[in-house]
């Protein structure tokens, strides 16, 4: 009886390159997240220390023109920020059509695999009636050279 081959194994495998570049992509998208995330975190940190150096009032006194620069400067820090929480937001949606797509890659994968499995084991099942069967051929024809054996001996005995 012949190997077991998979006639599908060529797709199963485009399957899994697909997979991979999916897990590529869903790792770009991420790492972009991360990125817009951090200066978020870094524009709220700017923003925060310029209230509270103003708050302090530790510095020297600002006249009414240099607080209006830093009220324009964090008005300008507050649109970066909101502008930077669209970005991610923006980033979310990308990231979460790039795991669809992952996932969706990793089911068909899985059920081309599940396939594979499903006809090895009829395969193996086939393999095993077969080789059964030549055993019981191979069985029976030693039985018969046993008889006519048994036979042989019996007619020269009797005669």
């Amino acid at each position: 009886m012949r190997k077991f081959t998979f006639d599908l194994e060529q797709v199963l495998r485009m399957k899994r390159w697909r997979e991979e570049d999916a897990k590529k992509a869903l790792a770009v998208e991420v790492a972009a997240l991360e990125q817009l995330k951090s200066r978020l975190l870094e524009l709220q940190g700017d923003l925060k220390e310029l209230w509270d150096g103003d708050a302090q009032g530790d510095g020297p006194v600002i006249d009414h023109r240099g607080r209006l620069g830093i009220l324009q400067y964090a008005r300008h820090v507050g649109t970066l920020i909101s502008g930077q929480e669209g970005d991610i937001s923006e980033q979310g949606k990308r990231l979460k059509e790039k795991s669809d797509l992952l996932l969706k890659a990793m089911q068909e994968r899985k059920v081309l695999e599940k396939l594979k499995e499903r006809r090895k084991t009829e395969y193996r099942v086939e393999r095993n009636r077969f080789e059964y069967a030549n055993l019981d051929e191979s069985s029976a024809r030693y039985l018969r050279r046993l008889a006519d054996q048994e036979n042989s001996l019996k007619e020269e005995i009797g005669q």
